[in-house]
């Protein structure tokens, strides 16, 4: 009986290890490389999320992903840095919440000066997903974005000295004000102007935009957000209803859209268009219950254990074979 040379074995070996990791890849769905979207899974948490604190750990249980950050280099002023953003959602009850991490090295919440600003981060949405996805900065007039934005400067008990004008200048005189009553002197308060509002809820503001210049505060002020700043790193967690005005972004399990980022470094005068953005990614809300990732593996990472398993079978299996022919031929 004719018998395999050592080269004709070599390669139906090879062959058989590459056709046992293809069909792993295939039974498995997995990819050795792909373009594939980033995608941010909010799944439905069984516990209460809490709001006020960013550390809580229900986050534990949470899909994260590490969004890539870049200066705004489309509109001037242009700015910002590189750098990374930790990035998670989930919901609850009816309420999306989004937690942003991302590393800095001061606490700046004091605007008192002309000199100073705050630390800030937003989250932006198409109003209407589709097929086609606005800018990322701002969105355009064919396809408007909701932005959720904090800022360390709106929230009480940040931890840093929000100062007073008083506590600015210790020194300085004050003439009276005839006009302390009266409404069209305050045009700023009169207009509704988010900054200046008194019956602020949260630190969080609900904003429209349809291009660079049309950032406006939205009717309805249905975001909230808390931040936290510990160690040189900001945690902020924002929430809203998954439904809301039709003027604004919807959410539903099941359904997806697109979200981007955004972070503003107050130690180096970073503010309006002088910021760290990201490109828009995919925002899926799942009905799948989060379970947390310790001590379990994902139907992927199974897969790719029991594929990795197959193929030293099958190398083993090829490589005993080829003993076993070796030793016949010399016997």
């Amino acid at each position: 009986m004719e018998t395999l040379s050592n080269s004709k074995r070599i390669t139906f070996a090879i062959m058989g290890l590459v056709l046992t990791g293809a069909a792993a890849l295939t039974l498995f769905d997995l990819r050795l490389a792909s373009s594939q979207t980033v995608t941010l899974v909010a799944k439905r948490s069984e516990d209460p999320v809490a709001l006020d604190d960013p550390s809580d750990d229900v986050w534990n249980k949470a899909s994260r992903i590490q969004v890539v950050l870049s200066g705004q280099s489309t509109v001037p002023p242009r700015g910002g840095d590189d750098g990374t953003v930790t990035a998670g959602a989930l919901h609850h009850d009816g309420k999306l919440y989004i937690r942003m991490e991302w590393s800095d090295g001061s606490e700046d919440a004091s605007t008192g000066r002309q000199t100073e600003f705050s630390d800030g981060a937003a989250v932006q949405f198409p109003v209407e997903h589709g097929e086609s996805v606005p800018a990322f900065c701002m969105g355009n007039p064919e396809a408007p974005v909701n932005i959720w934005q904090w800022k360390a400067s709106r929230q009480a008990g940040t931890g840093a000295a929000v100062l007073d004008m008083q506590d600015v200048y210790p020194n300085m005189a004050v003439d009276t004000y005839p006009f302390e009553d009266e409404a069209e002197f305050y045009p700023a308060s009169a207009s509704g102007n988010i900054v200046v509002r008194e019956d602020r809820a949260s630190a969080a503001d609900n904003l429209l935009a349809g291009s660079f210049g049309t950032l406006t505060a939205a009717e309805d002020q249905t975001v909230a957000g808390t931040g936290v700043w510990e160690d040189g790193t900001w945690t902020v967690v924002f929430s809203r209803d998954l439904q809301a005005g039709e003027e604004y972004t919807q959410f539903s399990e099941g359904d997806s859209t697109n979200v981007a980022f955004a972070v503003w470094d107050g130690a180096k005068a970073q503010r309006d268009g002088i910021k760290s953005v990201s490109q828009f990614m995919t925002l899926e809300v799942s009905p799948d219950i989060a379970t947390g990732r310790a001590g379990r593996l994902s139907g992927k990472d199974a897969g790719l254990f029991v594929m990795v398993g197959l193929v030293v079978v099958a190398g083993l299996a090829t490589v005993g074979s080829y003993l076993l022919y070796t030793r016949r031929e010399t016997a």
